[in-house]
Order: structure tokens, then sequence, then C-alpha cells
């Protein structure tokens, strides 16, 4: 769940009465968004505040006036910034009014009597305001002044669906400011409100709504002021159990949002059902009756929009045998419309409900700078009680773009053999709970039958290629086994780049560098040469040819254009076998992160060819035959460039490939 606010403070009016505590409000509220609760992101108008840049590049002005909020309303919610899950806050403390049923609020040259022409519908602002794609949107107006030029100065009566509306006072009431305070009693006591800790914590809306009601009214009663009570409209009425604080949320606020989704599941509002049951995964994935229940809402969605024949959900295919078998589903057994699944849903989720498996989800993010390639990959999971050595463990990892997520994996290592039987039930169980969820359908009996027995095995329908794919290692010692489900509806762009040997590789380079030579080397497959070539030229890179050497600075410095070129180049010319994605791939598959593991290193040094006998080989004994090499096993030379400096030959190799771009 991602939080974004738009935060307006006005303080400075032209033709109505000024307000002393607006801006200030404003001011408290961005900095408790962005300080205490880390909102990604928090727009703030006030009457100085600096311009920022817009989509378009170009320069926006946020002093709030009728033209700059309205242009950025357009412009920062033209489309689809956030997604199903997210949260938007929109603050707003300054004079608002009614005006023939309509809500508005004043920017700063608002006209009293021009008020279609110069003042902001609210219902213009949600209209914005949904667009930006998430599901939860709640107003906090505080707009309702005492200023004589209005008559009817409540804001926030109206009713605005699908949004939750929390205004400062009700109906005939009037806003106060609190000098003493330099805020507003409202502004004061949401502030206060939200940051209650412990058992009597605000965290959803209701009790946050509860906590106002009463210390509103409260703090005007020790400042002298009239009563003013909050007035709320929660739209729809559920909403009142939306988690605000998910930090601060108990087991029961979980619950009672859970109940809300079936009770939504049993009217058959099932969108609804499902978005409710997105946020409770999004808060506790450890429970499975939460992902009974998401799951069982989502195979009803999937049969709203398709009807699969008996023969789909549980398919009688023949027994799989160790040589790989393409088994097509015909045309005709499919709708023509298009099948909602899983894998079509935010990759936020999907690492959510791979979490249920007890894996902590990697942060999704962008493969390399300049690419369309997303992915997350999880730490491993060991399997193995009081293990001797590396243990058997299990990962996943989901590959995509910014908004979809186009391939599932989970991944089996086998360290110990002796012990594989375990892994290949719980790899089955995990596929099978995964194919659920991802395709609506049942685990064909294939590909059961080929994660049990560890052989590579591959089913197709008009959706999906599912695939079970094993890989042994060079030193015989080990196995891994991958359950692969890919979207036929959507591009999966590969992280590692193409391999194509008609693609010409731009040799662009950050520092001027000339990449002519390793190219040529690369293309006669002169590896030995071309793996001296890359020390060299990355030293050139980095500015230290003359030293003879890079450290941890120059490596976390070097520009990730240049490492681009030298690893498609690599990538290209070795038919993807070799290069630094192609090993980062192969150590992010262990389990490896950035931080240092001995014995995934060792893992992944050993399924490289790097490690042989429980010792790391000497550039000597490199193979730089392409035919005897194992995937991933070169460049190595770039060793050399870390001798008697701050780390050690291995470390060096591992500070580079564990580089988030690669």
């Amino acid at each position: 769940m991602a939080n974004h606010g738009l935060i307006i403070g006005i303080n400075q009016y032209q033709r109505l009465k000024p307000l002393k505590c607006a801006k200030q409000d404003a001011v408290e509220m961005a900095r408790y968004c962005r300080d205490e609760i880390n909102f990604e992101e928090v727009f703030l108008f006030t009457d100085d505040s600096d311009p920022i840049t817009a989509p378009n590049g170009s320069q926006q002005e946020r002093k709030p006036t009728y033209t700059n909020l309205m242009a950025f309303l357009h412009d920062f919610f033209e489309s689809q910034r956030l997604e199903t899950g997210d949260n938007f806050w929109f603050f707003f403390s300054g004079h608002g009014l009614r005006h023939q049923g309509q809500d508005y609020l004043v920017p700063s040259e608002g006209h009293p009597t021009l008020i279609e022409q110069t003042t902001i519908s609210l219902n213009y602002v949600t209209q914005r305001l949904r667009r930006c794609g998430a599901d939860n949107i709640i107003l906090f107006l505080d707009a309702c002044r005492n200023e004589n030029d209005f008559s009817n100065k409540s804001v926030g009566w109206q009713k605005q669906q699908g949004v939750i509306t929390i205004a400062s006072c009700s109906p005939t009431e009037e806003s106060y400011e609190i000098p003493e305070l330099q805020q507003g009693s409202f502004t004061y006591s949401l502030l206060e409100a939200l940051r209650i800790q412990g058992e009597n914590n605000c965290a959803t809306v209701e009790r946050l709504c509860n906590r106002l009601r009463e210390r509103i009214p409260e703090i005007n009663r020790q400042h002298n002021k009239p009563p003013q009570t909050l007035h709320s409209i929660v739209e729809p009425h559920y909403k009142n159990h939306l988690i605000l604080l998910p930090k601060q949320a108990k087991t029961p606020d979980i619950e009672l949002l859970r109940v809300e989704a079936l009770e939504l599941e049993v009217e058959g509002k099932l969108e609804e059902a499902r978005q409710l049951m997105r946020r409770v995964l999004a808060l506790d994935t450890t429970r499975p009756k939460y992902w009974q229940d998401y799951d069982r809402i989502n195979r009803k969605l999937t049969q709203q929009h398709i009807s699969l024949p008996p023969s789909l959900e549980s398919p009688k295919l023949e027994q799989a045998n160790s040589t790989s078998k393409n088994t097509s589903i015909s045309p005709d057994q499919l709708s023509q419309k298009k099948q909602t699944t899983f894998l079509e849903e935010s990759p936020s989720l999907v690492c959510h409900y791979l979490d249920r498996v007890g894996l902590e989800t990697g942060g999704y993010k962008i493969a390399y700078e300049g690419s369309d390639s997303y992915f997350c990959s999880s730490p491993y999971q060991i399997l193995d009680t009081n293990p001797e050595g590396l243990a058997n463990n299990i990962a996943y990892y989901v590959d995509g773009t910014k908004n979809s997520a186009n391939e599932l994996k989970i991944v089996l290592n086998v360290n110990q053999v002796e012990k594989s039987e375990l892994g290949h039930k719980t790899l089955l169980d995990y596929s099978d709970s995964l194919m659920q969820s991802a395709t609506g359908m049942d685990l064909p009996d294939i590909i059961k039958t080929a994660i049990i027995s560890g052989v590579s095995q591959e089913y197709t329908t008009d959706s999906f290629i599912i695939k079970v794919f094993r890989d042994d290692w060079p030193t015989g010692r080990g196995y891994a086994i991958k359950f692969i489900i890919s979207s036929l509806y959507s591009v999966n762009s590969a992280i590692v780049p193409p391999t194509d040997q008609k693609i010409e590789i731009e040799l662009k380079s950050a520092k001027g560098i000339d990449y002519t030579k390793l190219r040529d080397l690369l293309k006669r497959q002169q590896w030995k040469q071309a793996d001296k070539e890359t020390a060299t030229v990355m030293l050139q890179v980095a500015n230290r040819t003359k030293e003879g050497w890079l450290g941890v600075e120059d490596i976390d410095n070097f520009p990730c254009e240049d490492l681009r070129t030298i690893d498609q180049l690599w990538v290209k010319y070795s038919g993807g076998r070799f290069g630094f994605s192609v090993q980062a791939k192969i150590y992010r598959e262990l389990g490896g992160t950035r931080d240092y593991n001995e014995e995934i290193w060792n893992a992944f040094g050993d399924k490289v060819g790097w490690l042989v006998n429980k010792h790391w080989i000497y550039y000597d004994t490199v193979t730089f035959d392409d035919n005897k090499a194992p995937q991933g096993h070169l460049p190595f030379g770039i060793d050399r460039l870390s001798i008697a400096r701050s780390l050690n030959e291995v470390h060096f190799r591992w500070w580079i490939i564990s580089r988030r771009d690669l």
C-alpha cells in the first residue's frame, strides 16, 4: 500500500478576510505525512511554497491560486499514478462555501460573488483524485471559516461517492482557529489523534472520527470558542473500518475489515470484496484463511468473466516422462473473452500473495536504468532442520513491467540430494496454490508429475505457459527445479538483454570509452582476451588505470550506462551464457541480496564453476572454452582489479554482481 497526499493551506486572500493558522495547519500536516508516516509523495501548496516539476517537465508554481491548483489537478491526475490498495489524502485548510447545493473550495484570489468562475468545486477535486488509481481517497476539510461574506459556510456536507469526507464542523457551525495553539482546533485535534499509540490509537476511520467528535469540542471549550462538532461522510459505509495507519493496526481491526469483505461477497459485490481482501492481505499475509477468502472471491470473479468447462478445471493428461512435451488446449475450449487472472493484477498484490508461504517480499524495482522491466525476489526459505552445510531452500521471483506482473517463478534449490523429497513436496504445494490464484485452474497432472519426478516439462493453454525446468549444477552435487507461470497476454521483457545476433548493441558510455575492441573480441569469441579487455575498460571508466584497481566506491559509482554496455556485449555474443546480468540472475535465484551471505555466495561459486572442491579457483584455472564453461562463468578477470585492496577477490566479484541495476 502506497500513500500519497495533496495538502493545501491558505492564509492570504485577496478578497476575503485573511486567516492566521491555515498555512501552519498545512505545513504541520505535510510534515506529519512525510516524516512520521513516510508518505511516498506529499504535494504542499501554501502562500510561499516553492515551484515543483510537472510530469511534462515544466515548472509549476505551488502558490494556491485558482490557476495553479486547477493546473495541478489537471496535470498530475491526467493518468493513473497509483493502483488499487493505495491511499490518497487530500487536506484543505482555508475558506469554503456551499452554493446551490455544491461544495466549493476558495483559492487565494477567490471572489465571493463569482463563485463558479473563481472557486473550485469539490466534485471536480474528487473526480480528478479518482483518476490517480487509488481506491481509498480521504478528504480532510477545514473550510467552514467565520467569514461574513458567505451566508452558508458549511463545507463537507455534500456526499462524494466512494470517498471518505472528514469535515471540521457540522452544518450551521463554523470552524475556529486557536491563536494560542497556532493551529485550527480541527487540525490540532486531527494530528493529536493520528499520533496516539497503543491500545487507544486511531488507526481506523471509525476510531479517528469518534476521537475527533470528542476532542474538537473539548479544545474549543478550553479556548472559549463556540461549539464545533466533526462531520463525516463515509461512502460506502464499510470504509468506516478501513485502516489509515497500518503500523498501528491490531488483529481485531484486520478481522473487522475481513468481515466486511465477506459480507460484500454474500451481497454479490465481488469486486469490492476483492479490494477489501487485498487490503487485509497487505496488512497480514500470515493467516491461511485470509488467502482462502481471497482465492475464493477471485475465483468467483473469474467465473463471471469466463466459464471453464470441466475438462479444464481438472485436466486428465498422460503422465510425464523425462522428455519435454507441449500439451495445448484447443481454442474452442476457452471463451473469446480474456480471462481475468492474478497475473494481470498489480505486482504488489502478487508479492503479497507469495508472502503466504512465509517469504518476505523483496522490493519490486526496475531491472536497470532505462529498462521497462521490473522484478522482485525473496530471500530463500530454509526447508531442512539442522542441516549440515548449505540447506535445501526455496524462493520466488516476479518479473514484469511497472504495472503488471508477467511471469511468476518459484525456485527450489536442492543442495542436499538425500533430503530432496521434502523440497519437491513443498514446491508442489506452493505451485498448486499459485496455479489456482494465477490462472483459476488446477495444477495439471503432467506438471505435478514433473515436479515430483524432478524433470523438465511444459504445458500450454491459450492464456498461459506453465513450465517445470530442471537445472543440474556443473559439479553434479545439486540441482534446481523451477516452476514458472507466464502470461501470453503480456509481453514478458527479459531482464537479461537480448541475445539475437542481429540486434546491434549501442556502445554507450557516460565517460566516452570506446568499446569497439571489446565488442570485436567477443564477436570472435576470444573469451580470454575479452575477459582481460573487460578489466581494462572498467579501469578506464573509473579513471583508475594508473592505480590498476577499483575500490568499493568505484564500484558503487560505476555508471550504469557503461556497466550495461559491457554486460549486453557479453550476453549477446555468448548467446546468453555469460555476462554480469547472467551472473546476477543466478545469484538472485539462489536467494542472494545486497547483504553478503557466505553460504549463498559459496553456492553461487559452485554453480558458476568458481568454487571447486571448496576452493576458489585462480585465474590460470578459469575455463575459457564456451563448450565446457558453466553458465555465468565469465567474465571472471575483474577480480584482478581488487588485488591487495579493500575487498578480497571473492568479495569484489560479489560487490559487482549484487548491484541493484543488474
